[in-house]
This record gives C-alpha cells, structure tokens and sequence, in this order.
C-alpha cells in the first residue's frame, strides 16, 4: 500500500513534454486506486496495482502551452500548470555541458536583458550518486523558463542550443540538464553495459564502492585527512604587515610565481593611488575587481576587507568591491593565494583581465581568437579602469605538506547514471547532446568504444524515445593548460579524444559532430563561448534528427590523393564549400578571405631510427573542396599527414562558408 498520490520522475510546473510522441506520466497512490489525468481535454485512466504503482501513456498531441494538467483520483488531486508541448532533449557530460550563464554574464550581457521566453524552458538535475541501482524520480524537479531571473541558473550551452533549436522549430524547447563537473563517460554508464564491453578497471573500482561500509569509512578517512591538513595550514597563516615591504619581493602577475616550491599560502599586494576624482567614479558606479584565473584557491582583500574568494583554480576571480572600501590616496589590493601541492606552480593566468574598473566599462572577458570577439570599451568621461597587471610584492606564510588526496564519489562508474540519469528514462525525449571527454582524454582508444556503448544503453533505457535516438556530441574544443599554443606540436590526449568522438559518432550512426576546435581558450578548461557551441550543436541536431538537408556539417577530411612531393586533400563539404580567412598572429578574421589561401595546421609524423618527427607542412585552397599540402623534405619515412592534430592548435582559418570549421584529422599513410 503505497498510500498519498505521487507523481514521480522529473513531472513538475512549466515542464515541456514531446510533442507528437508517447509520453508517461508515472507515480504511487493506494492499491487499485484509479487515476485519472486530464490534458488539454483529454481524459486519460488507469489503476494502481497491487504495489500501488501506476502509470499513464499518452500523446500531448502538437506543440503548444501554456496548458494545465491534473492528476486525481476519488480523494485527492495533483495539478500541473504553466505546461507546454514541443521538443525535449537531454543535456549531458562534465563541466561543460553544466556551465552555467551565470559564469558568463559578462560575456553575453545581452542575454540578459531579452524579456521572458516562454519557448526556452530547462530543468537541471540535482547533483547525486549511488551505486544501489537505478533511481526512479528526482526530489522536488523544477523546470524554469528563460528570463533575466532565471537565465544565470541555465547550462550556457543548453540554453543557446534550445534557443536556437526553437528559433528554427518554432516551437518549445526543454532541456533536461544531467551534467556534472569532471565526471568521466564510465560515471554514466549502467554495470551491465560495462560488464558487456570488458571494463574490468572501472568494475573493479565499482566493486570496491558498492559496499556501503566502504563508502562511509571513505567519507570518514577524507573529512578527518582535511580536517588535520586544515587545521596544519590554518593555524600557522598570520596577516603581514602590509604596510612595510620588508620581507616581500618582487613578482610579476600574470605568469608563474616560481620561487614557491611547496603547498601552503602566499601573500601577494599591490598598491594604487587614486585621485579624489576617481573615487568619486568609482563611488558612482558599481566597481569590479577581475585578477584573470589563479592556481589554486584564493581569498582577495581590498584595504584589509574580504572582497571574494575562489575556492579551486578554475573560476575567473570577478569581485565586485563594496562601496565605501576604496579611498583617496593609497589603497591596497592583497591576495592570499593557496597551493595544494609541492608539484606545479602557483600562476596567473595569461591573456586573463587583471584590472580594476567600473562597470560602464566593457572588459573583454575572455581571451579570443577567432570567435565572438569584442572591443573593449574606450574609458568614458564618467568611467575608470586601472590596469592591475606587473609588479606585485609577495610573501611566503605557511608551507606545508601536500594536501591529501581527495575523490569524488559521484565520479565512479555508475555513479551519474544510477541517480541522475535513471530518473529521466521514461521521459520522451527527442534526442541527445553529449558534451564531455576532458576526463577521458588519458585513453582515447578505449574512450570510442564506450561511448558508443553509452550511446546504445541510453537508447534502450529512454523507451520513449526512438530505438535509433538521435545523438549530437560536441567534440572537444582547443585548449592547452596554459603551456602554449601549436598547430602540430606532440598532443597530450585531446586531439586523439576529438578522433574518437568523431569516430563514435560515425559508428553509432544517426549521430551528429558539432566541430568547436575553434572556440575554446588556450588557458581555460571551461571557455565561455558557449553560444557557438549551442548554435554548431542545434544545426547538427537540426540535419540529423529534423533531416533539414540543406543544413551541412562541418568540412571533413573525405580522400587524400598522393602526389611526388604533395597531397591534395578533399573535403566533403555538403551543400557548402571552402574558404580560407586572413591570418595575423593567432587569429583567423572571418570576415576577411585570404587572397593567398593559405591553410595553416597541417603538419606530417616522419619516423627515423625510432624517432618521431613531427614537421609542418605548407597547404593552400585550390578549388571548392580541395587543399594542396606540399610535402615537408623528408626526416625518415613518412607515417602521418595531420590537420590541426594538436591539443591547441592556433591559427584555425580553413572554414565552410557556413562559418564552420574543417574538422581535425590524421591519416595513416602506411594503411
């Protein structure tokens, strides 16, 4: 006897349910209780079983909303209002699939202020983990729709991947947001589907967590190791004297603070006068204190007072400064920067904003090559902006021993899938947007065939959906850690993780690419240009699940025939074809074609005695879909010919002219 009516799974106010599909409605009341639903005038009944569990399959019929639905029965009754009908996906991966707007306020302010948009709806799962099998519902869901209020709680790449998706449909879109940070592909995956494929590692990691004795006694070790390593570095931190500069030395910010070689605090300040005149600006307008990403933690003071604090290294520092802090004359900006271990450097990260300034001023956010780049706002009459990069004093406090090493349990296999994903299953859904990869890209090989094992269960458990659901996978954007950028140096792992999504994706079959080499950050694990990522994500959603055959996917490598001293490669290009942009530095001008047509990021792998050499090779645009690579002197026997076959490849220019990039490649020479 399950007893009080209950809907279960993620059913709430303002959700959006598939149009033109059976849907379910599922939940408890008391055995052999009859159910009644009621959907823009349809009646729909069934009964509870002898478990008191029921569940009604319907079809809500054509897009539309706002509609209310109710759910009775003789004593009591459930009503959802504020409901629509459209398309529904589901949103999954890691920290980039979960990045919200709020991180990137500053890079899309206009988003912010669009009125309410009905259209544009997404409910985010809450963040949970087990390993005691499958959850069926998630605790109080809650679908928002998009607007100034709600829009900072919104994934980036979800939202501007509906928005688009329902600017083209001209209907509702809703996003079932699963995503969280750092978890690796075997976190979403069932047991049995691992059991399948032979992934003894992650079974054998599994095993060890699904006694629950285990976990807690995990639990217990961590809080107490964090405690003690806590209490070791806090009770030896004392506040300098900020005012002499005796002890303190003379860094550079940003870039790497090399002389501190074990975990623990340092201090760094600087100081800056300010006029009466600038006080009043920034007394007028509301002030932001930017000092770009920092390795680790941080807490930052303004004249003595806590102004924000950044407990791990991701996150650009953005705090706001109180009014009332500043002062006429000599003011202090302090940073207590925290270093977790003795390996690695404590670093301010390159072409990050390190100033201070008013916001009537637009900073640059972000730094940009190619895509949606901005012009940094000339300093107005009533504006202030003070450069905070270069010489800053700092001063060691405490060194310790290396912080102990930590784990996350939502990060083990089964973990994601059991109590985020579960929940979801018997939600119709119109397709899938995968968006991770980071924490896999250490093996690539193994990574092609899991996902397309994810890609098979997630088809068989979303039994609303379509036997061959529709699957986009965003392939990893540039990004080096900080170390430099290359078009053809040795990569770590994510150009071969790129391949493998790409590969994936061919074998899953009715699944799209969305290519992003282009719009990451060289030094930012988490780029903010998630509206280039959600609108190439949409348009490979709208050709593969809503066949809109003109859309074309990005260029991809389709024969390359060999020559005595050059390659002309071809490139499938769909309805569209090639073009080649203007190159200065780093950076492709998309709005200018380059007259010379070079194609920058072709390199050739040759082996000689053993050694791998790895050498740039000249390429131009010679026709709509062919490029001619010129064929570097050889340094041994040529094994590879390479495009953009780097973690960061710099500069990108060889593009369709639907503004989509030619994706990566490496050809084996020798097959």
């Amino acid at each position: 006897m399950k007893g009080k009516l209950s809907v279960k799974g993620i059913v709430a106010s303002g959700m959006v349910l598939q149009r033109n599909k059976i849907n379910c409605i599922y939940g408890t009341a008391d055995v052999y209780e009859d159910i009644i639903m009621t959907f823009r005038g349809v009646t729909s009944i069934t009964q509870a079983d002898e478990q008191g569990c029921w569940k009604l399959e319907f079809s809500p019929g054509e897009a539309g909303g706002p509609f209310e639905m109710q759910i009775k029965t003789e004593k009591e009754a459930l009503t959802f209002t504020d409901v629509y009908v459209g398309e529904v996906w589901l949103s999954s991966g890691q920290s980039n699939a979960q990045l919200p707007m709020e991180r990137m306020k500053f890079s899309y302010p206009e988003e912010f202020k669009l009125p309410e948009n009905p259209n544009v709806r997404m409910i985010t799962i809450p963040i949970a983990w087990t390993f005691d099998g499958e959850r069926d519902s998630v605790d109080n869901p809650e679908w928002i729709c998009a607007s100034p209020e709600t829009l900072g709680q919104m994934s980036g790449t979800g939202y501007f991947f509906a928005k688009r998706l329902s600017e083209e449909l001209g209907v509702p879109v809703g996003i079932i947001n699963a995503s969280q940070g750092g978890s690796p592909i075997s976190s979403w995956m069932s047991k049995k589907s691992l059991e399948e494929i032979g992934a003894s590692e992650y079974l054998n990691k599994l095993s060890v967590y699904e006694k629950v004795e285990n976990v807690a006694a995990k639990q217990k070790e961590m809080s107490e190791d964090n405690m003690t390593w806590n209490n070791e570095l806090y009770s030896q931190s004392k506040m300098p004297d900020f005012e002499s500069d005796e002890g303190w030395e003379t860094v550079k910010i940003p870039g790497i603070i090399e002389n501190f070689d074990s975990a623990g605090f340092i201090w760094l300040k600087k100081e800056i006068e300010l006029t009466q005149e600038q006080l009043d600006l920034f007394e007028t307008h509301k002030t932001w204190l930017w000092l770009g990403t920092i390795i680790d933690a941080d807490k930052t003071y303004v004249n003595g007072q806590e102004v924000g604090s950044t407990p791990y290294c991701y996150p650009p520092r953005r705090y706001e400064v109180p009014k009332g802090l500043l002062k006429a004359g000599k003011n202090i900006i302090s940073i207590h920067v925290q270093k977790n271990a003795k390996a690695g450097k404590i670093r301010f990260y390159e072409e990050k904003p390190y100033c201070l300034f008013t916001d009537n001023i637009y900073v640059q956010p972000v730094a940009s090559r190619n895509l949606e780049k901005h012009s940094e706002t000339l300093c107005p009459l009533d504006g202030e902006q003070i450069d905070l990069s270069g010489e800053w004093k700092m001063k060691v406090d405490v060194k310790v021993r290396d912080c102990p090493a930590g784990m996350f349990f939502e990060w083990i296999p089964t973990a994601l899938y059991n109590a985020m994903l579960a929940p979801c299953f018997k939600t119709a859904i119109a397709g899938a947007l995968w968006y991770q990869g980071e924490s896999d890209s250490g093996h690539p090989v193994e990574y092609k065939n899991m996902l397309v094992k994810m890609i098979n269960l997630w088809r068989h458990k979303f039994i609303y959906g379509t036997s061959n659901l529709p699957f986009v996978i965003v392939q990893l954007p540039n990004w080096s850690d900080g170390v430099g950028e290359d078009s053809c140096c040795g990569p770590m792992g994510w150009a071969y993780l790129r391949q493998a999504q790409s590969d994936a994706a061919k074998a899953a079959g009715n699944a799209g690419l969305a290519v992003t080499i282009d719009a990451g950050e060289w030094n930012d694990l988490h780029p903010e240009k998630k509206s280039t990522v959600g609108k190439r994500a949409a348009l490979e959603a709208l050709r593969v699940a809503y066949g809109k055959s003109y859309i074309s996917p990005s260029p991809k490598v389709k024969k390359i025939t060999p020559g005595k001293s050059k390659f002309i490669v071809t490139f499938d290009c769909g309805n569209s074809s090639l073009v080649t942009y203007e190159v200065e530095d780093k950076s492709a001008n998309l709005e200018i074609e380059s007259k010379k047509k070079q194609v920058y990021g072709f390199s050739t792998l040759f082996i000689k005695k053993g050694q791998m050499n790895i050498v740039p090779a000249s390429a131009k645009l010679i026709s709509d879909d062919q490029v001619e690579v010129t064929i570097p002197k050889a340094q041994g026997a040529l094994i590879e010919l390479r495009y953009l076959w780097a973690d960061n490849p710099a500069p990108v220019n060889l593009y369709s002219r639907d503004l989509l990039p030619a994706a990566p490649f490496c050809i084996n020479l020798e097959e």
